[in-house]
């Protein structure tokens, strides 16, 4: 395993320097974007806290996509699946639901994970049983989902008219603050998301499931027969994958915003993409994954009021990085199969 991560810091190498020549050229200073991008990160305890925060999400996103992945599937659902556990988590949680104490949030986080698995499930059966590409299926899905939840934000659930907002939920459905500064904290779901990427490295590499997984995504025909089960293991996998995006979802509303917006997500399951496959679908890698994505966004603006250069820039770094990804392990597959 740390053989297929080890290039991991050349490529990020590569793509600082080949951002740091296009800002140099457009009259940049590559030095004072290093500087900026770090200082307005891990420079102080709110943007530490602010990376932590996003990188919680980008964890359970970056999950959703390479669990089942591994199993020789692309879901790019993860956006649909997680708006769905967000709006599921802010409906339970405006329940006048106080008196059951903590488990008020417990409800809300398996609401949350029940829809998001419900909707991956979905995807899963059109894959196995009727021959749906999975990346069709997601895709259609997350359409539906974007449609269904906007006019059920705007409408039935609308706190107030043509507010785009659910209510508020109850401060017994609030996810507990683990750290906070002044006026940012973070709550425990850093940690959950932390425990879950390791948790399912476990599992891919420790237990039968896991074993299965890996076989089907290697070579599901020889899987298939040796005895195993492969399409449902394909079922389970993108089950399990938007089960981990709906988690995202209902972390961010019990954990940050309290609430929920149509559209609230911010691309945040199509960076999951990114996430999974900076981190090559390991599990575990997901977390590293998920702090360099993290520190990139959480300096955009940054660097747009201090050096000048388009926020987007950090956009740039990413597609350049995860190209280099690409090449290095195209080309140790290579060197493998002679």
């Amino acid at each position: 395993m740390g053989k297929r991560i080890a290039f991991i810091p050349i490529s990020l190498f590569t793509a600082f320097a080949v951002t740091g020549i296009f800002l140099w050229i457009n009259g940049f200073s590559p030095i004072a974007f290093i500087r900026i991008l770090f200082t307005s990160s891990w420079g102080s305890a709110t943007g530490i806290l602010l990376v932590l925060t996003k990188s919680a999400l980008l964890i359970l996103t970056g999950l959703a996509v390479a669990i089942p992945f591994r199993a020789g599937l692309f879901n790019i659902g993860g956006e649909g699946q997680m708006i769905l556990g967000a709006l599921a988590a802010a409906l339970i949680g405006a329940l006048p639901l106080q008196c059951i104490g903590v488990f008020h949030l417990l409800l809300c986080i398996i609401a949350g994970i029940l829809c998001g698995s419900l909707w991956g499930a979905l995807a899963g059966f059109l894959k196995v049983q009727r021959g749906v590409h999975e990346v069709i299926g997601t895709i259609m899905l997350n359409f539906i989902a974007f449609k269904a939840v906007n006019e059920l934000t705007f409408g039935a659930f609308s706190a107030d008219a043509g507010s785009g907002r659910t209510s508020f939920i109850h401060e017994s459905a609030y996810m507990p603050v683990l750290i906070t500064h002044g006026a940012a904290d973070t709550s425990i779901g850093v940690l959950i998301s932390f425990i879950l990427a390791v948790g399912l490295s476990i599992v891919l590499y420790r237990t039968w499931f896991g074993f299965e997984i890996r076989a089907v995504g290697e070579n599901p025909t020889a899987s298939r027969n040796a005895g195993i089960a492969v399409g449902w293991t394909q079922f389970w996998t993108l089950t399990l994958g938007g089960a981990c995006a709906g988690l995202a979802g209902a972390i961010e509303t019990t954990g940050v915003n309290h609430t929920f917006y149509a559209r609230f997500t911010g691309g945040l399951g199509f960076d999951g993409i990114a996430v999974a496959f900076l981190g090559l679908c390991e599990p575990w890698a997901t977390i590293p994954a998920a702090l360099t994505i993290a520190t990139l966004r959480a300096s955009d603006r940054a660097l747009q009021l201090d050096l000048g250069a388009p926020k987007e820039i950090v956009f740039m770094v990413e597609g350049i990085l995860i190209i280099c990804i690409a090449i290095f392990t195209r080309r140790r597959n290579e060197r493998n199969s002679e």
